[in-house]
């Protein structure tokens, strides 16, 4: 089965989106029978004006009823497939705007003449409530099995509201009031469109950042849900000033080296059922400097433009001619899928880096404990063998892997060949699930670092979100006992 490219994740963040499809039954339906309820179109259609001179497209992706509809009760059922290019098209949008208030207008000087008369309120609301059922909500709803916001491509209130944000430009009265989707650093971004992936409207920040590191496409409808799916955290919604002080006030460390590699596979080695440890042979450059902890960017697909993130696992920290990264096969993931299935030997890639400063341990520390879960292990192969071999004041390196069940081990061995070499390097094993024959420690992570004194180290997580979690709360209940400041806890999730 293909791999589906647009993601069903949460649009809904505060209750107000939650139940404020309820207004569509009530005014559509229930203004059939009361036609004054369909009065209260007329006050969202000002609502949409007012907003949008000053906000743009805010109403659709906050306010509107019908995209609580869509994204709260549809989007499950929905197929969530690619809107239409027909639907996209500006030509449509315009047409079908020119062609909605025509009619709607022509309707209107049907009931003008009312004007003073006991009918008038009554034929008015029914005016509305004709137009917010069939439109928004029949044709909405019958379009919203490609995707909920398909009807949102073509919607005439919307595209009223985003000629008032035009209007707004030009009188220059939005500039603090509308709050984009700003990047903190286009240099720390991914490139892995997830914010692409879970946009309701399908738009595509990571490709269309302005110089002020802003998304400025006037058919962004401000919900939020970018922001709060990118896995690097790098998202905001900020006004042009805000936007500038978030940009000014980021920290570019482990990103100053960051260029486009090219390469070809050299090697794939299968480590697990579902694991496989890549070698990118470099072509251009033929060589690459980076620190141990830091990670590559892996183009996946060139349209879409999608890159994921993996952490270098190359253990021969002299040979800066080859990559090495550790893919385990993500049930239904867009990346790994791709690569498990179509990478082969001889294949050339486009890679990115490096990248990071998360995990790469600072040159002073001298006791440091790291704590990997499953797949996080990759970063800390390199890590190891530089700490060990590098001239630094480490006195004491502790690892912590943990995994579900014991199978589920990579690098074990050679990590054990580390620790029996030198005195100063531990290696702990622990399984969450163990069967009858394992022999070491058995549990989480998080029940064996209760058992150690954490006072004095300099902590690195990599691993699943839950564990890294875990491991975070886990630190922050120890550390006031144990004098451990947040400053000496580093983290990235696997």
């Amino acid at each position: 089965m293909a791999l589906s490219y647009h993601l069903k994740a949460n649009r809904i963040f505060n209750n107000w989106r939650k139940i404020a499809w309820i207004f569509v039954p009530v005014i559509a339906f229930g203004g059939l029978l009361y036609p004054r309820l369909g009065l209260l179109v007329g006050l969202i259609m000002l609502s949409i004006m007012f907003l949008g001179l000053f906000r743009g497209k805010y109403w659709c992706g906050n306010l509107c009823p019908h995209g609580s509809l869509f994204d709260y009760l549809v989007l499950p059922v929905s197929l969530n497939r690619k809107i239409p290019a027909f639907f996209k098209s500006p030509v449509t949008k315009w047409l079908f705007f020119i062609f909605y208030m025509f009619m709607f207008t022509q309707r209107l000087s049907n009931v003008i003449p009312l004007w003073g008369s006991t009918l008038f309120l009554d034929r008015l609301g029914y005016l509305f409530t004709r137009q917010y059922l069939t439109m928004p909500t029949v044709v909405g709803l019958s379009l919203s099995i490609i995707n909920p916001r398909t009807w949102c491509s073509v919607c005439p209130m919307g595209s009223f509201g985003q000629l008032m944000y035009k209007l707004g430009k030009v009188l220059r009265i939005n500039g603090n009031t509308d709050q984009k989707v700003t990047i903190a650093a286009k240099a720390k971004c991914h490139r892995c469109a997830t914010c692409a992936r879970v946009c309701p409207m399908q738009l595509e920040p990571y490709r269309n950042f302005n110089e002020q590191n802003q998304f400025a496409d006037e058919s962004c409808i401000r919900c939020s849900t970018c922001v709060k799916h990118c896995p690097a955290n790098l998202l905001w919604m900020a006004n042009s000033a805000n936007g500038r002080r978030i940009t000014q006030n980021v920290d570019l460390e482990g990103f100053e080296r960051r260029m486009p590699l090219q390469a070809v596979i050299e090697e794939i080695k299968p480590l697990a059922d579902n694991v496989k440890e890549y070698t990118f042979r470099l072509v251009d450059p033929v060589e690459v400097d980076y620190n141990p902890g830091q990670f590559i960017l892996v183009k996946v697909s060139a349209e879409p433009e999608v890159y994921r993130a993996y952490s270098i696992s190359s253990s021969d920290l002299k040979d800066r001619s080859r990559l090495k990264v550790t893919v385990q096969r993500v049930p239904g993931g867009y990346g790994s899928g791709i690569i498990h299935d179509q990478f082969e030997v001889g294949m050339p890639v486009e890679l990115e880096g490096p990248l990071g400063n998360e995990l790469v341990v600072k040159g002073e520390a001298k006791r440091v404990l790291l704590v990997a879960g499953g797949i996080g292990i990759t970063p800390f192969v390199p890590v190891v063998k530089a700490l060990l071999e590098g001239s630094n004041s480490i006195v004491d390196l502790k690892l912590i892997y943990g995994v579900n069940k014991a199978d589920q081990f990579i690098y074990a061995d050679y990590f054990e060949k580390l620790s029996a070499k030198s005195g100063k390097f531990e290696f702990i094993q622990t399984v969450a699930f163990p069967d009858e024959h394992w022999r070491g420690y058995r549990g989480f992570v998080t029940d064996v670092m209760k058992q150690m004194d954490l006072e004095g180290y300099e902590i690195y997580l990599c691993g699943p979100r839950p564990m890294v979690d875990a491991a975070l709360r886990l630190i922050e209940e120890v550390g006031g006992e144990k004098g451990i400041s947040r400053e000496d806890v580093y983290y990235e999730s696997a």
